[in-house]
């Protein structure tokens, strides 16, 4: 039960890492691996790590270790004079008119860029 509970955790947060701007280590029996993991598969209690440099390499699953460093981006503050003329959009296209000042709560797109109105 806890191998299957470390097989699904390490798959959700190698399937988030993947979508964020990451750096990984990877370390194999306390020896950092001088290599980026580009694909995990596990059989039986052995992890299978393909690199980037299509080489590959198969450990035992408790001796392997892998930790990401996220540079995480978001949204900045934006004033709403600075958007007053330009044209805004909702998250499905619609023109929604010009300037942020006075909408709803809510995400809109203007001048092509996210922005979140508090």
């Amino acid at each position: 039960m806890i191998k299957r509970l470390t097989i699904l955790l390490m798959a959700v947060v190698w399937t988030t890492a993947m979508m964020a701007d990451t750096k990984q280590t990877v370390t194999v029996n306390g020896s950092t691996v001088d290599k980026t993991v580009s694909r995990m598969t596990f059989d039986g209690d052995k992890v299978v790590m393909t690199f980037t440099d299509n080489t590959a390499q198969t450990e035992d699953m408790e001796a392997v270790t892998i930790s990401f460093l996220y540079s995480g981006t978001g949204v900045g503050k934006v004033k709403a004079d600075e958007m007053k003329d330009k044209r805004v959009f909702n998250l499905n296209g619609q023109y929604l008119g010009k300037g942020v000042e006075g909408r709803a709560k809510g995400v809109y797109v203007v001048d092509g860029k996210k922005v979140v109105v508090q």
